[in-house]
């Protein structure tokens, strides 16, 4: 800890900088300096985008984020999707849309996003999502490297924005179509506002970023608590304001269409941590690595306890990043989501930001304090450490490889799986009618809409089917007369004339054995295993199905 204070500028010699550059000797039109940021600015985003766009346009299948591995990509593009072909236009509407009940679960901002890009462009490929990735991805590269040089000069910002660029968990998560680009960058967004002295502009990004990922509900307001506790300044109130305006609006958004305010802080983190949507027990593998958890929860406490504590100019930035880390080390090794640790998460998308934080600090210390302890002479050896660790980095594309290249095939398979199912929904009974498919592949409704030539409006989600609606404890198998008249009522309601079952549903087995005439079986998904099959059940009067309705209510 003592070492920490020779490592960042002083408030005074901060405070002589900025006077500096309100003068105009430094940063501003006319001295050469705003010409040369927008010169540096161009050279690290060009920078940070090529390994981005090689990894995405030659290394790996454009349209395959990683099916098997990052499933969360195409559940995004779904619920984007699906908001502008139903949610959009829908009754009680406009609100976002999924099959699987989870599109608030994420926030509002990606999916919107999306929805724009998607109406902009014309196109619906997946492609779009992990573009919009690399783009934000690309803006923390450059966001880093303006915050850094700010306060640690050009040499630490081009060491923390080379390791950005470049190193491989980064690239890969950057170019995924995951939504933590969106949300870091936001963040860094904020960062950079505030400490040029904008806090309204702070108070936006900050509230955004809330929008973007459920966890920058705990760090917005963080370093909007963070940025109050420093120096009395006149962009507190609009800081304040902006982020709490923002917040309020999105949390009304979430209480009409949720039921709860902070639906995705609450079931991401809260409901979770406490085991109430992870129940698979932790197992002595995982519970292994909690000990290293530990070290670095501790570790990273102490540098946000620190940074708070003597809230040195860089202060957001640190807590920024010290939170990061006490975030993940804490959440990961202490919580219900240890049941979740695979042996390639260190290279998820939930340690991108906060490797990129450390490689941040390696610049600082051997870009920055060395050369002052040590002299000039200092500057070859830090960029050479810095250099060789970057290259050791390199190793991580190994275990990449290992988890992302077996998934082409996976994406293959469901290619052609969605196709077939396709051509099956466009013989002339189906077309133009409904089709029931199971809520958990959204890989299988990108691949009918994008392949397929099924709209998004003409899918049901069987997640909504009768069954979801009876009271608990009453059965299909106690109630069949009940039941089978709600199943009927659900077919004609939805104009479902087409139905992928899942295998070894007992609900779905009684549907069809107590209706064999309404089923014909076209063929079985080798993918998926869903069963296929042609609907033609009878439509029963409105009195009927309301009646049966009531019958299961009590």
């Amino acid at each position: 800890m003592k070492l920490l204070p020779r490592i960042l500028p002083g408030e005074d010699e901060e405070d002589r900088r900025l006077d500096e550059s309100e003068r105009g000797t430094e940063g501003v039109p006319g001295s050469g300096a705003q010409r040369s940021v927008w010169i540096w600015t161009a050279a690290i985003a060009i920078g940070a985008a090529i390994p981005r766009l090689l990894y995405l346009f030659v290394f790996t299948d454009p349209e395959n984020p990683g099916l098997g591995a990052y499933n969360d990509v195409w559940h995004h593009w779904q619920i984007a999707y699906l908001t502008k072909e139903i949610g959009l236009s829908a009754p009680g509407g406009p609100r976002l849309w999924d099959l699987k009940g989870l599109e608030y679960f994420w926030g509002l901002l990606h999916p919107l996003l999306m929805v724009g890009v998607f109406d902009v462009t014309g196109s619906i490929d997946i492609l779009l999502n992990r573009l919009v990735s690399t783009l934000f991805g690309v803006a923390v590269v450059v966001l880093l490297f303006h915050i850094c040089r700010r306060f640690w000069g050009t040499q630490v910002a081009l060491g923390a924005a080379l390791v950005a660029a470049l190193l491989p968990t980064s690239v890969m998560n950057d170019a995924s179509g995951m939504l933590e680009p969106l949300g870091v960058a936001l963040s860094l967004a904020g960062i950079w506002a505030w400490q040029r002295r904008g806090g309204f502009a702070a108070g936006l990004a900050f509230g955004l970023s809330t929008m973007a990922r459920a966890e920058a509900w705990l760090f917005s307001l963080g370093l909007v608590v963070a940025a109050c506790l420093g120096k009395v300044s006149r962009q507190r109130l609009p800081l304040v304001a902006t982020f709490v305006v923002v917040m309020l609006v999105y949390v009304k958004v979430l209480l009409d269409q949720t039921g709860n305010a902070v639906y995705p802080l609450w079931w991401n983190f809260f409901a979770n941590a406490a085991g109430k949507w992870e129940f698979t027990p932790i197992t002595s593998g995982q519970a292994a690595v909690r000990p290293f958890l530990g070290i670095l929860l501790v570790a990273s406490a102490a540098g946000l306890g620190w940074s708070l504590w003597k809230r040195p100019p860089s202060h957001m930035l640190l807590t920024y990043g010290f939170g990061y880390w006490v975030f993940v080390a804490g959440t990961l090794g202490f919580t219900s989501y240890l049941a979740s640790w695979v042996w390639w998460m260190p290279i998820t998308r939930v340690f991108a930001f906060p490797y990129v934080f450390a490689g941040a600090l390696l610049a600082v210390v051997l870009l920055w304090l060395m050369p002052r302890r040590f002299g000039k002479r200092a500057i070859p050896v830090g960029w050479t450490a810095l250099v060789t660790a970057l290259l050791v980095a390199q190793l991580a594309w190994i275990p990449i490889a290992q988890v992302f290249g077996p998934t082409e095939a996976n994406w293959q398979a469901t290619l052609a799986a969605s196709r077939q199912l396709g051509v099956w929904y466009h013989e002339a009974p189906y077309q133009g009618h409904a089709l029931a498919v199971p809520p958990d592949r959204p890989d299988v409704t990108y691949g009918l809409a994008r392949y397929g030539g099924v709209e998004g409006k003409h899918l049901v989600s069987e997640m909504y089917d009768p069954f979801f609606y009876l009271p608990g404890g009453y059965t299909y198998q106690e109630h069949q007369q009940v039941v089978n008249t709600l199943v009927e009522c659900w077919l004609a309601k939805t104009d479902t004339r087409l139905i992928a079952m899942p295998p070894n549903n007992q609900n779905y087995d009684l549907m069809r054995a107590l209706n064999p005439d309404w089923f014909l079986q076209l063929g079985t998904m080798s993918e998926t295993k869903w069963l296929i099959f042609g609907v033609s059940a009878p439509s029963p009067a409105q009195a009927t199905c309301e009646q049966a309705s009531r019958a299961a209510a009590h």
